[in-house]
């Protein structure tokens, strides 16, 4: 058995702990004893939905009949992954999932069924009946129960002749869902979902009275009717749901679609035409399949559009945007100001003349003052730590310095360049302005390319532990060094060697000491820093002579996910057995432009990586969720 996995943009991890599944067994034998003892009922709609599955497939062609499968029936496993990902990149991946829109089309068609052919208590029954089978139908997943839960209230209401109020049924909707699971609430689809409802409950009028007012200004009353009328399902829905739901799409997915009105616009009023002449021909394809076949063809038109339109402008240049550290506090006070937006906007106008006439009185150094606060707690919520692992191979000339940040904040610097002006405002710009602590400083050799930037380091930051390798070195800036760490707090300096870990964060990262071994006379350390399923090898001054011995002893154990080049990848490392072994998914060199490194027979070998260096791309930031990695450089686009 084995822990599931969390990847990059999603954790499959947590997702099933909030189902009380914590592990999982992918190879095992399974022996059906007995079968057909569950629920008729459910097993009924089971078997209808595998039949409906299979009857589609086969009337439609692929992709479209994977993307109606998962728009009618839930079932999204078959959609190709660059459609998937187009979907994603242009934020209209609520087009697949199963949502409100959906089950409001699935309740106004049993309404209708209702009030033609029942009266009384059926007309609500009816309704009621068919809206949750399609809901068990399609999985029931955090999403569908919020939306089903809102129309069941829906459906009450109109039964009774009672009008709707759009927060409380949506409030109802969360607090029985709490009620049934408490772990909902870290859903990221009833997330979604909750932030685009309330979207449409709260912003919609407003956008629309907006929308209507500039075009009255460009036509008449009339026109100006029409124009907003046409707009109305596709693109002010759209702004309406995207004013709440962007929070938390750039705080799960940490990017921003530029595409997505447009796409949504363009999009949207073919997705009721999908569910109507999708859904008639699969029932019909279901009853006699050459009917089906023939009525499957309107479906196709709107399909295959929606599929186009994605994919045109998911290639449309910076279509979605990468936003990097988005922390969650970040995420809290965008809600924040929206909040207070809303509730200015909400205010009568006479109320907020009152509030108009307070804020006359403020002076121009207040505001100032307010605008500076301001500023601090978007940097301060900017810079908290993000529950990721950074590592930055600095751009400090012709020398290494790294710098992490692991996932509670704790920062480390490695090493500190040869121009100590330059790795100072290297380091600077990876901390907040207003933090002078390091948490730990390490020399792996006390060389001209390692030790000048860490000098001023010690003198200008509060560093909590040093740690140095068994190498000493020569002349006047090593004296100095000498001198510094001697007048640190006793216990705050370290000798590492071989076989030494550090555990630098709860989380579970740890620094490993692969060279020099306590046997020998020393040498330049070889350290690994590991987090989960992700390690960085960081070989530093490490000759061909230590690579051959890391070989002998560690052998495939060396298999790193990013390989820092030794010598700044100088002939005299990086040999052919140490990168077989090695084999990182991405390899970084450290140089300042000296024409002697990297060597032209190095970079040979490393022909089928992608080689980051620093002269050329500036500092390389990868980042890593203890699953995969992402490696962004300062220079490349």
């Amino acid at each position: 058995m084995e822990t599931p996995p969390v990847f990059e943009s999603f954790s499959y991890r947590d997702y099933l702990a909030r189902q009380g599944i914590h592990s999982l067994l992918r190879q095992a034998d399974v022996a059906v004893i007995d079968s057909h003892h569950g629920f008729f009922l459910w097993e009924w709609l089971y078997r209808f939905k595998a039949h409906a599955l299979k009857t589609l497939l086969t009337i439609w062609p692929e992709p479209e009949a994977s993307l109606l499968a998962g728009i009618l029936l839930g079932v999204e496993s078959g959609i190709p992954s660059d459609l998937d990902e187009a979907f994603v990149v242009t934020g209209t991946s609520h087009i697949v999932a199963i949502s409100g829109f959906n089950l409001s089309i699935i309740a106004g068609v049993f309404i209708q069924m209702g009030n033609r052919l029942l009266k009384g208590r059926g007309k609500t029954l009816l309704p009621l009946a068919g809206l949750w089978l399609y809901t068990i139908l399609v999985g029931a997943s955090a999403a569908v129960l919020r939306a089903a839960v809102m129309a069941t209230v829906t459906i009450f209401a109109r039964s009774n002749e009672r009008i709707t109020h759009g927060p409380t049924s949506l409030a109802a909707a969360v607090l029985f869902m709490g009620m049934l699971n408490p772990y909902v609430l870290w859903d990221v689809g009833f997330q979604l979902s909750l932030a685009a409802t309330l979207g449409l409950i709260l912003y919609t009028e407003p956008v629309t009275r907006g929308f209507q007012r500039f075009f009255e200004r460009l036509t008449d009353k009339e026109r100006a009717q029409k124009i907003v009328g046409l707009l109305s399902d596709a693109l002010i829905v759209t702004i309406a749901a995207q004013i709440t739901t962007t929070g938390v799409i750039i705080g799960v997915f940490r990017r921003l679609s530029l595409v997505t009105l447009l796409t949504n616009l363009l999009i949207l009023p073919a997705q009721q035409h999908i569910m109507l002449f999708g859904g008639v021909a699969l029932i019909a394809g279901l009853l006699l399949r050459p009917v089906g076949q023939v009525l499957s063809w309107l479906a196709w038109v709107f399909l295959a559009y929606t599929i186009g339109v994605v994919r045109w402008t998911a290639n449309f240049p910076l279509a979605s945007v990468e936003l990097g550290n988005v922390t969650l506090p970040l995420v809290w006070g965008y809600y924040v100001i929206l909040g207070a937006m809303t509730w200015w906007v909400s205010q009568p106008v006479d109320e907020r003349q009152r509030y108009r006439l307070v804020l006359k009185k403020v002076t121009r150094k207040q505001y100032a003052a307010g605008i500076a606060v301001l500023v601090l707690l978007l940097a301060y919520f900017y810079a908290a730590p993000d529950g990721r692992l950074h590592v930055v191979v600095l751009d400090a000339g012709q020398g290494d310095a790294i710098f992490i940040q692991t996932p509670s904040g704790k920062q480390v610097l490695i090493d500190g360049g040869a121009d100590a002006p330059q790795t100072l405002a290297q380091v600077g710009q990876q901390m907040p302005f207003w933090d002078r602590r390091l948490d730990m400083v390490i020399l792996t050799s006390p060389t001209s390319e390692r030790l000048p930037g860490l000098i001023p380091v010690l003198e200008r930051y509060t560093v909590d532990f040093v740690n140095i390798g068994p190498e000493a070195g020569r002349g006047a800036l090593y004296e100095r060094w000498e001198t510094l760490l001697a007048e640190r707090p006793a216990g705050s300096v370290g000798t590492l060697w071989a076989g030494m870990t550090w555990e630098l964060d709860a989380a579970g990262v740890t620094l490993q000491t692969l060279w020099p071994e306590p046997s020998s006379s020393g040498g330049p350390l070889v350290l690994r820093l590991t987090y989960g399923n992700t390690s960085f090898l960081l070989c530093g001054d490490a000759t061909a002579v230590v690579e051959e011995t890391l070989v002998a002893r560690e052998g495939y154990n060396l298999r790193s996910s990013v390989l820092l080049l030794a010598r700044h990848g100088a002939k005299t490392a990086s040999t052919p057995a140490f990168l077989e072994v090695v084999a990182p998914e991405a390899v970084i060199i450290s140089a300042g432009g000296d024409a002697r490194s990297p060597d032209p027979a190095v970079l040979s070998r490393l022909m089928d990586k992608p080689v980051y260096r620093t002269d050329e791309d500036g500092a390389v930031a990868v980042t890593s969720d203890g699953q995969h990695i992402h490696v962004r450089a300062a220079r490349r686009p």
